[in-house]
């Protein structure tokens, strides 16, 4: 049982997460903590605890509080929910956060409060010792080689999902690129597979792959979403596709399905340097393999200033950079950063219409 301790300041929130979580195994230990004070003495009588939330609205000297709720216990997963975007702040509040208090997950509500990540943070449970440690010393890696992927050649430019396109007057792609290499999607007679994957935590894997897979299933597709992430947060959703959480697939069981969208979670851990520093922390390197056999990739990055050295690493490195065809996209949280324009690959803003209504000209 996984015990969790909350301080939004608004006991509703709680209220709506236990219903969520009811029969998952989990479950919160007190009622929601109004101030830092309240929330440090419940840690003290708890201090088993796997998961502390905070909320930055609810806690004055945030600070004092995650040192002091360090000292208590260092296992626990401390999830901060910050106000404002993400763009509002500097890397090195971040890296305060990440290296003196290990805290890697972090919330921003200022387009509201994303109840489905915070329920993916809870799954993840208590870390570990060694990872108090390991945060520290992350910048010492040694540096390694990438894992080597073939060249995939099965897809056409893509744009994004989260709004119903009109596809009806479309007949030619909103952006025209000059590509590398001109490659085709497959017949929709076959099974497609489209694979996502993150350059950093947090870049919005899961949530695209949700998005593309209830977005064919209301348009009439069979759809299966596996994730392969290492996590089970598609156990909280309920749509018309259908939702595995595996450790492995078969490529078989695709033979029944018209489109599969399979989420790869952060495969790689790449430092804000733009460095390959290996295959993430507990990561089935194997399932790098699916890009292989997939029609469409497509790369979750952030356009903020530390991040995009993190996208460049796949542009620049020898290896990715000639494996990279018009069967890749990238999807930034804004529109793509300008330096990175300069590359002849596809990259989208994933809010943008072109990236929807692309999507629906080549599957629907």
């Amino acid at each position: 049982m996984r015990g969790i301790i909350s301080a939004f300041a608004d006991q509703s929130i709680q209220n709506e997460l236990k219903r969520d979580i009811e029969n998952q195994d989990m479950a919160f230990m007190c009622d929601d903590c109004t101030n830092g004070v309240t929330l440090v003495m419940d840690v003290e009588r708890h201090s088993d605890v796997d998961v502390i939330i905070m909320r930055y609205t609810a806690i004055k000297d945030i600070e004092t509080y995650i040192a002091q709720i360090r000292a208590i216990t260092k296992t626990a997963r401390i999830l901060l929910i910050l106000s404002g975007l993400r763009k509002q702040y500097v890397q090195t509040q971040f890296d305060v956060y990440r290296k003196q208090y290990n805290v890697e997950d972090i919330i921003f509500e200022g387009n509201g409060m994303d109840k489905f990540e915070i329920l993916s943070i809870i799954n993840k449970g208590r870390i570990n010792e060694a990872a108090v440690y390991d945060e520290i010393i992350s910048d010492d890696i040694p540096k390694s080689q990438p894992v080597k992927t073939e060249k995939s050649a099965e897809s056409e430019t893509i744009k994004k999902v989260e709004s119903k396109p009109k596809v009806n007057k479309r007949k030619q792609p909103i952006i025209d690129f000059k590509w590398k290499r001109r490659n085709t999607v497959k017949s929709n007679k076959e099974c497609l597979i489209i694979s996502v994957f993150g350059t950093t935590h947090g870049a919005g894997v899961t949530n695209m792959t949700a998005s593309l897979a209830e977005y064919f299933s209301e348009n009439g597709k069979k759809v299966l979403a596996i994730n392969l992430s290492g996590g089970d947060e598609f156990r909280y959703i309920h749509g018309r596709a259908e939702y595995k959480n595996v450790k492995s697939v078969d490529i078989s069981e695709f033979n029944d399905y018209d489109i599969v969208v399979i989420d790869l979670g952060n495969p790689f851990y790449i430092d804000s340097n733009g460095d390959f520093c290996g295959i993430s922390s507990g990561y089935n390197y194997k399932n790098i393999e699916i890009l292989k056999i997939s029609s469409l990739k497509i790369v979750m990055a952030l356009s903020d200033a530390w991040h995009i050295n993190k996208c460049k690493y796949f542009l620049l490195d020898e290896k990715w950079a000639e494996q990279i065809s018009n069967s890749y996209i990238f999807l930034f949280d804004t529109e793509p950063p300008k330096q990175l324009l300069k590359y002849n690959v596809n990259m989208f803003d994933r809010n943008s219409d072109s990236f929807a209504n692309e999507i629906a000209r080549l599957f629907l």
